[in-house]
C-alpha cells in the first residue's frame, strides 16, 4: 500500500485499468475475457472507497497480494513439515517475503489489474490442494478441502483464464488418491465458481458504454470468455523471436529473488532436494512452474513476463526447501554450532533477501507520486473544445478517457471513439446508444467506414486525436492544441 499509485496509472503495464475501472462505475463489460470475478472484487472495493476509484482498485491489487503472499508462507511451512521449527519458520518466511519484494508480484500490487487477485488465487487453490492432503494422511475425510479448491479454481477462471494451467499438476497431486464422489464434489463446485460469468450478459442487458463483445448474445459471450480477439497471441511469438525470449525470460529469472544470483541458486538446490523427499509435490509444482513459463514465453506481447508470477511463487516455495536444505548443511559441517547459529543463518537469510530487493526494486516499484495518467486525462479536459470528438487508438489514451468520461462522468461533452475498435458492431452499437448525435456522422443502419466517418466529423465539429492512431492515417491537416492534436479537413 505504501507504494501502490495514488489514482489511475499506466505504470507497470496497467493501462487496462482504465477499462476495468470503467467497467466497474458503469456497471459494464471490460475487455475479454471479461474477468467477472475480479470485476465483482473491483466493483465491491470502488463502493468502499466511492470518492477515490482508481485508488481503491489500487488498494485491492495491495489487499489481494498480501493474502497471497501469507497464504505462500503457510504453504511453504507446511510443505517444510520435517525441517526443525525455528529454520522451517525462517525459511518459510523466506520465501513469502521474497515472493513479495519480486518485481513480478510487486509491481501489479500497486495498480489495478486482475494479475494480483489471480496470484491470490493460484496460492489459494495450492494451499486447498495441500490442506486435502494433510486431512486424508491424518485419517480424515478431505472432501471439505476439495470442495472448497474446486470453489476457488471456479472462482478464478473468472479472474483470469491461466488458471486452468495449474490443471496438469493437480491431476497430478489428485490422481489416484481421490475417489468418484470427491472427483464430482469438486467438479460441481468449480462450475459453480464460474456463475461469475453470469454477470457479463447481465450487465450488457443495460447496455453500458463500455460494454466489449456485447454478451447479452450467446455468439458475444462466447466471443468474449473465450478472448477470442487475443487467441491469435497464444503461442503466437514467431520463432525467429524465440532466442530473444528465452534471453529475456532467463533475465527476468534472475531479477525475482533479491538482488543478486544466490536466492535463485538456492531455488533450483531446493528444486533438486525436494525430488526425492516429496516427489509427488515436486512434479506439481514443476509442472505449474512449467506451464506459466511455456504460455509466458509463447504470448505475443510486450507484457508476457507478467504471466510468469505464479511460476516466480512456485520457485519461492523451491527457495525455503534451499534454505532448509542449508541450514542442514551448517549442522553436518559444524555440529558444535547447530543451535543458535543455524537459526541465525536461517533468519539472516529470511531477512537478507527481500532486504536486498527492496533496496534493488524500491524506485522502480514505488508509484506514490505517479500522477501521469490523471495529468494526461486533466490536460485533455483543458485542451478539447466543447462537444468535440476525440480519436484514440491505444490502451493507454482509450482506456483513460473512458474511465474520466464515462467512468466520472468528467466532460460529458466529449465524445471518444477508438478507431480500432470502430468496425465492431458492438462498439457501433454502443456508440450509437450513448452518443446519439454520431448517428449524423455514422448512418443509423449501415455505419459507414471508420474513414469517412473520421472525415465527416471533422467537417461537423472539432475533432481531436489524443495518441498516434498506430497503423491508422487520418489524412487531415494536424496542429496542436495542448496535449492532444487538432484535425481538420483541407
Amino acid at each position: 500500500m505504501r507504494t501502490a499509485a495514488p489514482g489511475l496509472t499506466w505504470a507497470h503495464h496497467g493501462a487496462d485499468g482504465g477499462d476495468f475501472l470503467a467497467a466497474a462505475l458503469t456497471h459494464g463489460v471490460p475487455h475479454p475475457p471479461g474477468a467477472p470475478t475480479y470485476l465483482l472484487f473491483l466493483s465491491a472495493a470502488v463502493a468502499l472507497l466511492p470518492q477515490a476509484p482508481a485508488r481503491a482498485g489500487n488498494l485491492l491489487s495491495a489487499t489481494a497480494a498480501a493474502l497471497a503472499v501469507a497464504l505462500l508462507t503457510d504453504l511453504a511451512r507446511r510443505a517444510l513439515s520435517n525441517t526443525a521449527g525455528r529454520v522451517r519458520h525462517a525459511a518459510a518466511l523466506a520465501a513469502g517475503l521474497t515472493w513479495a519484494t519480486s518485481p513480478g508480484l510487486w509491481s501489479q500490487a500497486t495498480i489495478t489489474e486482475a494479475y494480483a487477485l489471480n496470484a491470490l488465487a493460484v496460492v489459494l487453490i495450492l494451499w486447498l490442494a495441500w490442506r486435502w492432503q494433510e486431512a486424508t494422511n491424518a485419517g480424515r475425510s478431505g472432501r471439505g478441502w476439495l470442495i472448497a479448491g474446486g470453489l476457488a479454481f471456479g472462482l478464478g477462471l473468472g479472474v483470469h483464464l491461466t488458471v486452468a494451467l495449474l490443471l496438469p499438476g493437480l491431476l497430478i497431486w489428485l490422481w489416484g488418491r481421490c475417489d468418484r464422489r470427491e472427483w464430482m464434489a469438486a467438479l460441481a463446485t468449480a462450475l459453480a465458481g464460474m456463475t461469475t460469468h453470469a454477470c457479463l450478459p447481465w450487465a450488457a442487458r443495460e447496455t453500458p458504454p463500455v460494454n466489449w463483445g456485447d454478451p447479452s448474445t450467446p455468439a458475444g459471450f462466447w466471443w468474449l470468455v473465450s478472448a477470442a480477439i487475443y487467441r491469435p497471441l497464444v503461442f503466437g511469438l514467431p520463432l525467429a523471436e524465440l532466442p530473444r525470449r528465452l534471453a529475456a525470460w532467463a533475465a527476468e529469472a534472475g531479477r525475482q529473488f533479491g538482488a543478486g544470483p544466490w536466492g535463485l541458486i538456492l531455488a533450483l538446490v531446493g528444486l533438486w532436494q525436494m525430488e526425492p523427499q516429496a516427489r509427488r509435490w515436486w512434479r506439481m509444482t514443476v509442472l505449474i512452474a512449467a506451464a506459466y513459463t511455456a504460455y509466458g514465453i509463447g504470448y505475443r506481447s510486450v507484457d508476457s513476463h507478467i504471466y510468469l508470477i505464479p511460476a516466480w511463487a512456485m520457485a519461492c516455495l523451491w527457495l525455503g526447501q534451499g534454505i532448509a536444505w542449508l541450514a542442514a548443511r551448517t549442522v553436518a559441517w559444524r555440529p558444535a554450532d547447530s543451535g543458535r547459529g543455524v537459526v541465525i543463518a536461517a533468519v539472516l537469510l529470511a531477512v537478507g533477501l527481500p532486504a536486498a530487493a527492496l533496496g534493488r526494486w524500491w524506485a522502480d516499484m514505488d508509484l506514490s507520486r505517479d500522477h501521469e495518467a490523471e495529468d494526461f486525462l486533466a490536460a485533455i479536459w483543458e485542451a478539447a473544445a466543447p462537444a468535440a470528438v476525440i480519436l484514440v487508438g491505444g490502451d493507454q489514451a482509450t482506456f483513460a478517457l473512458w474511465y474520466g468520461r464515462y467512468g466520472l462522468g468528467q466532460r460529458p461533452d466529449l465524445t471518444p471513439v477508438n478507431v480500432h475498435l470502430y468496425d465492431f458492431p458492438w462498439y457501433q452499437a454502443a456508440l450509437l446508444r450513448h452518443h446519439p448525435h454520431l448517428a449524423a456522422f455514422m448512418g443509423d443502419k449501415t455505419p459507414v467506414p471508420v474513414e469517412e466517418f473520421v472525415i465527416e466529423a471533422a467537417r461537423r465539429g472539432p475533432l481531436y486525436r489524443a495518441d498516434a492512431l498506430a497503423g491508422f492515417k487520418t489524412g487531415l491537416h494536424e496542429e496542436p492544441a495542448g496535449v492532444l492534436m487538432r484535425l481538420w479537413s483541407p
